[in-house]
């Protein structure tokens, strides 16, 4: 009988995982699957394309079924029952788009892509609240139709993330621990490094009012006569105005990075306030053709996610099988043995230098 053992540059289970994805068999395997795949689309897609004229929605169904599944099973890495699995899941999810298709034409498909994000944001909070949460940025039109739009929705939130980090660094007191040295994690917690500047400084400037006004009054009534009186009340301010304005220099930098903060969340607001706007010019442009070609390529990529969910699964079956290998399998019996071996003789020892043996 033949034995099998782990490749000697797997040392430990944690490799397993990475060493199968990477893995070029694994990788040709799956390669061929996505080329039959993408063959396949390229025959039947246009049978999409005349659901407008022929209507024949659940034969199209029954088509692609049969002819999905004599395509891709072949390839030998997913069972008949998985590959049929694909096509129906992602039937189920586009079903009443296919009705909608086949009632008007692409276009009109489009357009109730539209309204339903448009009625989406138009509803209030409340109606929101007990339906499942809407997030027409990930709607599959606007993802496809308006790549450069959402890029700036990413650009203005990675810059609110920025400033933000920059803000908790300047509360954690990070410029004050390097000028004074570390801190420990739980001063860092404790401590909003901003707002004790903030409130040392509300502080002073409410001590010096009343100082300052008696300055005032005495200086506009008797100046001379009350020279001493001045003096006196000028050399407790002054040296409060001193770490006022130190404490403003030290914010400067917090204050504009608020600033900053609220115009990054502002342009973010602007933005996702234009989306139906945008999304409405962008319909606008498209001709008959343009329409048919977008929502071929939105079909396409669903049915793709969903044949990546499948695979995706499947090495995940092969991963976790192997990493069972591993925990029943990696100490040999010849290992066990010896370790039994070893603990019998050193028992033994023991026994005898106790005087039993």
């Amino acid at each position: 009988m033949d034995y099998l053992d782990f490749i000697a540059s797997i040392t430990e289970r944690g490799q397993i995982k990475n060493f199968i994805e990477s893995d070029a068999g694994v990788q040709q395997q799956e390669g061929k699957l996505y080329s039959v795949f993408a063959a396949w689309w390229q025959l039947h897609a246009p049978d999409l394309g005349e659901l407008p004229k022929t209507k024949k929605v659940m034969e199209l169904r029954g088509e692609f079924l049969h002819s999905f599944v004599d395509s891709l099973e072949p390839v030998g890495l997913l069972d008949r029952f998985k590959v049929a699995g694909v096509v129906a899941s992602w039937w189920d999810e586009v079903k009443y788009e296919l009705r909608t298709l086949s009632e008007s034409d692409f276009g009109g498909l489009v357009d109730s892509w539209v309204d339903t994000i448009r009625d989406a944001l138009e509803q209030d909070d409340e109606t929101q609240k007990n339906q499942t949460k809407f997030d027409p940025l990930n709607h599959k039109l606007v993802v496809r139709l308006m790549p450069d739009y959402l890029e700036e929705i990413a650009e203005a939130e990675a810059r609110i993330a920025e400033l933000e980090q920059q803000k908790e660094a300047f509360e954690g007191g990070e410029e004050a621990e390097a000028q004074e040295g570390e801190a420990s994690d739980e001063e860092a917690e404790a401590v909003n490094f901003a707002k004790e500047l903030e409130t040392r400084l509300k502080t002073l400037k409410n001590s010096i009012k009343e100082p300052k006004k008696e300055i005032k009054d005495l200086r506009k009534n008797s100046p001379l006569l009350n020279a001493d009186k001045i003096a006196e009340l000028a050399a407790t301010v002054e040296p409060m105005e001193a770490e006022i304005a130190e404490i403003e220099k030290q914010l400067e930098p917090y204050k504009e990075i608020k600033k900053q903060l609220n115009e990054a969340k502002g342009r973010l607001r602007r933005l996702k306030n234009e989306l139906v706007k945008r999304l409405e010019a962008a319909r606008a442009a498209l001709t008959d053709e343009d329409c048919q070609g977008l929502v071929l390529g939105i079909f396409k990529d669903g049915l793709i996610a969903e044949l990546e969910r499948y695979v995706s699964a499947h090495r995940q079956q092969v991963i976790v099988a192997v990493e069972n290998w591993w925990d029943k399998y990696r100490v040999t019996l010849q290992d066990i043995e010896s370790e039994r071996d070893a603990a019998r003789q050193q028992l033994n020892e023991f026994l005898s230098g106790l005087g039993y043996a």
